[in-house]
């Protein structure tokens, strides 16, 4: 799977420094725009970059479809090898932990994120809660550690 991602990046920049060489070369390009005797490479670039953005904007949410779609197939992996457990509240802990998002909008969510959000994983799991999961101090954690019933995370002192 990430060789297909590291493939789709190469392409991608080659196709950048190809579209690049096009805009730089173009004498037509420049003579509509007033430089006949002249060809400064930053007119090119400017122009450049105001061609590429649209096109990268595209490829961006290619490329986060498609990382989307490797995480719920790894998700599904781990599900099947009987992981369901572990893996949601594996994801859960990270969620808390790296303070992300809790939910968006599925719109927002794909151009944006290239891993899907916790609930959309929780949701293709088919999770349901047994127990609670809950972000402790170093102090309360270690003192909470003995209950069984709580899972318990540590790491961000702030919190």
């Amino acid at each position: 799977m990430s060789g297909r991602i590291l493939t789709i990046s190469q392409a991608h920049f080659f196709y950048i420094f190809a579209l690049f060489s096009v805009f730089v070369n173009n004498n037509s390009l420049y003579s509509d725009f007033g430089f006949t005797t002249q060809h400064p490479i930053i007119v090119g670039f400017l122009l450049f970059s105001d061609v590429l953005g649209p096109m990268d904007n595209v490829i961006k949410l290619l490329m986060n479809i498609l990382s989307r779609r490797f995480e719920f197939q790894a998700d599904a992996f781990a599900d099947n090898l009987g992981y369901n457990t572990e893996l949601s509240r594996s994801l859960i802990k990270l969620q808390i932990q790296n303070l992300s998002t809790m939910d968006a909008d599925w719109m927002f969510a794909s151009y944006n994120f290239s891993h899907p959000i916790l609930s959309e994983r929780l949701k293709a799991l088919n999770w349901q809660p047994t127990e609670k999961v809950e972000v402790k101090t170093t102090e309360k954690a270690e003192e909470e550690q003995e209950k069984e019933d709580v899972a318990t995370t540590t790491g961000r002192e702030e919190l």
